[in-house]
């Protein structure tokens, strides 16, 4: 609480739609927050931290106070943990021998856990229900995304489905208003990434492609979690398959490999957007 009212804060991942709650702070359009937070996984995209870079002043300027929090654990493979993965890694071969996902720690790790212990630092000892407000960036076209928060302190607040406004909503607000469009919000390595996002990592190379392909090589081998009592072969790209060899573009000489659909996997950070 502070004053008496429920701290209020923005969960920013720097998407579009996070980024358009923001600017319709800045902007005066809805209610002042007391913190944006942006929980910085140390594995974005470069070009979202180049947004986050040159925006965030802006928001300042404006009256959003901006804090960047990070996990006390940033690695993919945890040794503390006998060496588990803590990203859904795909695998090939679960308990009962089918394919499956690693359990997915790595929003918890790198997000739920550091905005908390942020939270914790500006609450009482015992915070009591509705304490926290917490603004999420979800639009009304991922509706069924929306959660209530698992803790009573917090309130999860969800101003964009309230408005009835989409992520083209979103767009379409921030262009308006000539404000840029940010990239899509995500690890490098996601393995939620959709064929086409993969596709256009590699195309752009980069460091972001090669963090992508190091993740991919560093989990090979390792266990899928800390109660499995053997390594596994685990793969970020669902054809479970090294990355450059599933990741076929046109620039890639003899490429003819038949991929499977997958592009229902999100590529939009939907970790706390």
């Amino acid at each position: 609480m502070k004053d008496g009212k429920p701290l209020r804060v923005l969960s920013l991942g720097w998407g579009v739609q996070s980024w358009t709650l923001a600017a319709m702070v800045a902007l005066g359009e809805i209610e002042p927050v007391d913190y944006a937070i942006h929980a910085d996984t140390g594995h974005e995209r470069e070009e979202t931290y180049r947004h986050a870079a040159k925006w965030t002043p802006w928001l300042e300027e404006h009256g959003v106070k901006v804090v960047t929090v990070h996990g006390s654990r940033t690695g993919v493979v945890e040794e503390w943990q006998t060496s588990s993965v803590i990203i859904p890694a795909f695998t090939t071969a679960r308990a009962d021998g089918d394919q499956g996902q690693v359990r997915r720690q790595c929003t918890n790790e790198w997000k739920i856990r550091p905005i908390r212990a942020f939270l914790r630092e500006h609450l009482p000892p015992r915070p009591g229900p509705n304490s926290v407000h917490s603004l999420q960036g979800i639009s009304m076209d991922e509706w069924h995304r929306m959660r209530d928060s698992d803790v009573a302190y917090i309130t999860n607040v969800y101003p964009l489905v309230e408005a009835k406004i989409t992520r083209a909503g979103c767009v379409q607000w921030l262009e308006s208003r000539n404000l840029p469009v940010p990239p899509k919000s995500a690890c490098t390595f996601c393995p939620y990434h959709s064929l086409a996002a993969w596709k256009a990592l590699k195309a752009a190379g980069g460091p972001d492609w090669r963090e992508a392909v190091e993740v991919d090589e560093a989990i090979r081998g390792k266990r899928a979690g800390p109660c499995i009592d053997k390594p596994q072969d685990l793969f970020v790209h669902p054809a479970r398959q090294p990355l450059p060899v599933a990741v076929r573009i046109p620039e890639d000489e003899g490429a003819h490999q038949e991929e499977m659909d997958f592009e229902a996997l999100c590529d939009s950070g939907y970790c706390m957007v």
